[in-house]
């Protein structure tokens, strides 16, 4: 028999502050996406899950409300 662990999915950080610039906005999701992390839509603010290839990191993000993707 074995035992299994649900833990849930972490909440998406904070929004960026609003004087940083595009460059440092994009690199902070990234970051985020990279750490296979979930974080805050540039559009919707919701929810941009990682999305991954054939390898195991991160190689953009997905959002499930509005349909925006980083890649």
């Amino acid at each position: 028999m074995s035992a299994c662990t649900l833990v849930a999915p972490p909440a998406p950080p904070d929004p960026v502050d609003e004087e940083g610039t595009l460059d440092e906005l994009v690199a902070a999701l990234w970051t985020g996406l990279r750490g296979d992390r979930p974080v805050a839509c540039l559009i919707c603010g919701a929810e941009m899950s990682p999305e991954y290839g054939v390898h195991a990191r991160a190689i953009g993000g997905h959002c499930s409300t509005c349909g925006a993707s980083l890649h």
